[in-house]
């Protein structure tokens, strides 16, 4: 893949040698120097944030919050390189403070960028709010009981023994593989999907090639069943209760979601967001649902959703809708995962969330545990 030179959308600044600065500065020592030398207007590296407010957060100083700033400065290093493909924003929190922030490629804090597959994992937080509302029935109801009437899909193959907790967990035993081909290429079964007027009946319409919950299979018309069941309890699409459950408490402003041929709200791919309240979202994670004294998710759904109901070979997994990281005592790193590279990971034992977008579609960039990794070095923290 070929990528654009990103760039620095921050404003340049002008007057003289001490406010000039190398892409590498480095570290403590730099930013002393820099306030002695420049007095009351000192310069730190490009993404470094200090004492004050960036919208809904409080900001610090890396090395304030425990955290190396010279290792977040070698990965933004990297990027600048072009060794991690097309990054358009990087984000870190540690602590509930936001510490770092860069934009790249003219993305800019209030910009929402397209997020992917971590529709996907929003959503799965909007079945846990219903679930512990009673809007929607035991993880072991059939998933065809949530949906519109389709009696002709559960039999002979035994559709009707697909649980929402199937669905969830990527267990439904549908023939489906979109992972061995990109989503560029024609060949892959999500434009298909796309194509279909009718996206859920389009997916209970699939082969049933394995027993329901015996197997892993990445299916993104799986995660379209969560919204059409949602729709069906709610009445009202899962945007709409997202809006006022989710994204409203979480002040969250600026969003879109495209829908599918049906109108739904598209749970496998549609969401768009800033990266700030991705960050939100990850921070939620982090505190077991809770936001501002309220118990916007239950802290039981949190930890199911982060408990692997497939494990990996190397120590990974997936949970309900989000992928799992290497397990260790403090719990294991979670991440929303986009295509393109759009990350949400919280890594519940530092107490820290790394955001990023990108437009890496062809390949190249990051993947979660890469960051987690980061995440630990800059911590100072052996990675589990």
């Amino acid at each position: 893949m070929t990528s654009r030179a990103p760039h620095d959308p921050v404003p340049a600044r002008t007057g003289g040698p001490c406010l000039r600065r190398g892409r590498r500065a480095r570290g403590a020592l730099v930013l002393a120097l820099l306030l002695a030398a420049c007095g009351d207007d000192p310069v730190g590296p490009p993404g470094v944030l200090g004492n004050g407010e960036a919208g809904r957060w409080n900001t610090a100083s890396p090395e304030s919050q425990g955290l190396d700033v010279d290792v977040l400065l070698e990965l933004t290093a990297e990027i600048d390189g072009g060794l991690r493909g097309d990054i358009s924003s990087l984000l870190v929190l540690r602590h509930g403070r936001l510490v770092f922030e860069r934009y790249w490629n003219g993305l800019g804090p209030g910009d929402v960028h397209v997020v992917n597959s971590v529709t996907k994992s929003i959503t799965s937080l909007l079945v846990g709010i219903a679930r512990h509302d009673g809007s929607l029935p035991s993880l072991d109801t059939p998933i065809l009981d949530l949906l519109p009437p389709w009696d002709d899909l559960a039999e002979p193959e035994g559709k009707d023994r697909i649980t929402l907790e199937h669905v969830l967990a990527m267990r439904t035993g549908l023939e489906w593989d979109e992972l061995s081909t990109n989503y560029a290429e024609a060949a892959n079964p999500v434009a298909a999907l796309a194509g279909s007027p009718d996206w859920p009946r389009f997916t209970m319409g699939l082969p049933l090639a394995h027993e329901p919950g015996t197997r892993f299979a990445y299916n993104s018309g799986v995660s379209v069943l969560m919204s059409a069941a949602l729709e069906r309890a709610l009445g009202r699409t899962a945007e709409s209760f997202a809006a006022d459950r989710l994204f409203g408490p979480l002040g969250i402003e600026a969003w879109g979601w495209t829908r599918t041929a049906g109108g739904l709200s598209n749970a496998g791919w549609g969401l768009s967001l800033t990266p700030r309240d991705m960050a939100a979202v990850g921070q939620l994670l982090l505190q077991r649902g809770a936001w501002d004294g309220a118990q916007l998710v239950p802290g039981s759904w949190i930890e199911a959703s982060a408990t692997p109901s497939t494990s990996f070979v190397g120590g990974t997994g997936y949970g309900y809708q989000w992928w799992l990281g290497r397990d260790e005592p403090g719990g294991r790193p979670v991440a929303a995962w986009g295509y393109g590279g759009q990350f949400i990971v919280a890594v519940p034992s530092l107490d820290m969330v790394v955001v990023t977008t990108a437009e890496n579609f062809l390949g190249g960039g990051f993947d979660p545990w890469i960051l987690a990794d980061w995440a630990y070095r800059a911590a100072g923290a052996r990675a589990p």
